[in-house]
């Protein structure tokens, strides 16, 4: 397993990213999670937003998260850049967050071959 921390700042507080690659979700895809913490400042947070940015492209949002996480399905060998910001009750939005160092998903060296047999 493959563990990122990425730093950001939305609604003037840090915010940290974890992008945590597990098992291929599909030979050419794999499931990361991405994590930050609360701000410390502002209104309280009903929900943040989260977006990502491929290949040096423009940010897209992935969705509207109640928690402090996502799981992402990110394809192999692309580059993504994510950022988050927060939302409260009356939709007003923070500032977006600094934007994550570049991370690659790679699925690894080929896993261990079968005990071969000689005949």
């Amino acid at each position: 397993m493959t563990m990122r921390n990425r730093t950001f700042t939305a609604l003037g507080a840090l915010l940290a990213l974890s992008l945590l690659g597990a098992l291929p979700a599909a030979a050419q895809t794999v499931q990361v999670e991405a994590s930050w913490t609360a701000p410390t400042e502002g209104s309280p947070v009903d929900h943040y937003i989260l977006q990502i940015s491929t290949d040096g492209g423009p940010f897209t949002t992935v969705g509207s998260v109640t928690g402090l996480s996502y799981t992402l399905t990110l394809d192999v060998g692309s580059t993504y850049v994510a950022r988050v910001a927060g939302v409260d009750a009356q939709d007003r939005q923070g500032p977006w967050s600094e934007e994550s160092d570049p991370y690659t998903p790679d699925i690894g060296p080929p896993g261990q071959p079968g005990k071969p047999m000689v005949m």
